[in-house]
């Protein structure tokens, strides 16, 4: 009997259980304080980078993906929208969609001109954090390019007059943004349910998670 078989399925073993250890790291790192303050929570993730400072790009990707999907999520969901609204906690004050995105971005150790960005076009923000940067203007043109895309990835879209995060689960695609319509605040819903999204006539949309050199600094910042 051939060896050769068994060599491969042992490789194919081995990849996966270090795929599965290194997500594993991640979890236990991006795990959500929930009783702890926003500006506390803030202070853990320089442990949580350092933890996977010598891991490889799936393992830094997954990190970033968590912290934004799920912590940050979790902490300004309902956070009221105003056009005016810059807040720095959540759940205090109200936050305009430019100022949601540069403001967590900045909460999480990326180094930016915040309110310039967020006072900016969103198209200044996508060119200067994003790489891979695309223009639609059909949705469904959006969504088929997102199906090719990594799961578990987090892009920055602009819309006509808006803009947020588009998140890649194994599954589907979600929007996370500070929802003008009916001033609902910050929300995460599914990109086919977003009627900001959908009622959009352009998408300018560029991968952060992609951007490895912005990702190098901010593990290492």
């Amino acid at each position: 009997m051939s060896k050769t078989p068994i060599f491969l399925l042992l490789l194919v073993f081995i990849l996966i259980s270090c795929k599965k250890d290194n997500t594993n790291v991640v979890q236990e790192n991006i795990r959500i304080e929930k009783k702890l303050p926003y500006t506390e929570f803030l202070k853990t993730i320089s442990k949580k980078k350092k933890a996977v400072s010598d891991k490889d790009n799936f393992v830094r990707h997954q990190l970033l993906y968590n912290l934004i999907d799920h912590s940050i999520y979790e902490y300004w969901k309902g956070t009221p929208w105003d056009f005016n609204g810059t807040t720095r906690i959540p759940q205090q004050g109200s936050i305009a969609c430019g100022y949601f995105v540069t403001n967590t971005l900045t909460d999480l150790g990326f180094q930016m001109e915040r309110i310039n960005l967020a006072q900016s076009p969103s198209s200044k923000m996508i060119k200067e954090l994003c790489v891979d940067i695309r223009h639609f203007s059909k949705f469904n043109d959006l969504e088929n390019y997102l199906k090719t895309q990594p799961n578990n990835s987090v892009f920055i879209i602009g819309l006509d007059f808006h803009t947020g995060y588009v998140l890649k689960n194994n599954k589907d695609f979600y929007f996370l943004h500070s929802n003008y319509m009916n001033r609902k605040g910050v929300v995460k819903e599914n990109i086919r349910k977003s009627v900001a999204l959908k009622s959009s006539k352009s998408f300018m949309i560029g991968s952060l998670t992609k951007n490895r050199e912005l990702i190098e600094k901010w593990i290492d910042s």
